[in-house]
């Protein structure tokens, strides 16, 4: 909730920068909030402690030492499939699948809704205004739900929410438009909070890193992947056909879910 509300300005920022500055002055003030908010978060990230403690924590990262780790780091990475549960691995599968087609179709949002509906700067800010803010009341209770009644539940119904946010985004009036973007925001935000709480019940916390790390290599690859797919995709077939694909993979990852992944009976600490 409190990253929605943070977020909530975002938007609404944008659309001044954009406007008073035009499209490319505005963007690259933009990216330099951007640039000193990422330096601010590494700096305060230097108060956290470690909670796994080993005898090579501590001073500062050796670069190249890790350069010479890197190959061993990706062959224990990917071994580290086998020391988890199998529900572990399903879930990653259908997390980076579903994720990929996300990001590959949130590139073309704003590209499709201003020149293919019409919507112009001001409506779309408040669309997505409006997504940050709408999904902030229920991140609260799916969360607190989520510890009661397991996280499957709240993952699966994540992912089902992007078909009716992708059916009525392509052929959205504004307030579709509105309801198209709390749903798929409500979508991202259980998918996201039920895949990070299920992935640490599932895995020890020695296994933690490589397990995300591993996690995090692959679908970064499949995210580059689907971006070229996605953009064939609008480009050379249809510019609505990258939403619909989103929705139609949406099925048949929850079902990977449904039947592949389980709340573990005792969960890791």
């Amino acid at each position: 909730m409190i990253t929605n509300l943070v977020a909530l300005p975002a938007p609404i920022i944008a659309l001044y920068l954009v406007t008073a500055f035009e499209l490319n002055l505005g963007m690259r003030i933009a990216y330099a909030i951007a640039l000193l908010t990422y330096l601010a978060a590494a700096t305060l990230r230097f108060k956290l402690k470690e909670t796994l403690l080993s005898d090579r924590v501590g001073g500062l990262p050796n670069l190249l030492a890790a350069l010479r780790e890197y190959p061993r780091s990706v062959k224990e990475s990917m071994q580290v499939w086998k020391r988890v549960p199998s529900s572990a691995f399903y879930l990653f599968v259908a997390y980076a699948g579903i994720t990929s087609l996300g990001a590959g179709c949130q590139t073309y949002f704003v590209v499709y809704a201003t020149s293919m509906l019409h919507f112009d700067k001001v409506q779309y800010a408040i669309a997505m205004a409006f997504m940050y803010l709408s999904i902030s009341i229920p991140t609260i209770l799916a969360g607190f739900r989520m510890d009661v009644s397991g996280r499957k539940r709240f993952l699966i119904l994540g992912f089902i929410l992007y078909i009716p946010a992708m059916v009525i985004f392509v052929n959205a009036s504004f307030n579709m438009l509105l309801l198209s973007f709390f749903l798929f925001g409500l979508g991202q935000m259980l998918q996201g909070t039920s895949y990070n709480s299920l992935i640490g019940d599932l895995t020890p916390k020695e296994l933690r890193g490589k397990v995300i790390g591993c996690g995090q290599f692959f679908m970064y690859l499949s995210q580059a992947i689907a971006q070229l797919v996605i953009g064939t995709v609008y480009a050379y077939v249809s510019p609505f056909a990258p939403f619909l694909l989103l929705a139609a993979g949406a099925i048949p990852l929850s079902l990977v879910v449904a039947l592949k992944v389980f709340d573990p009976m005792a969960k890791e600490v």
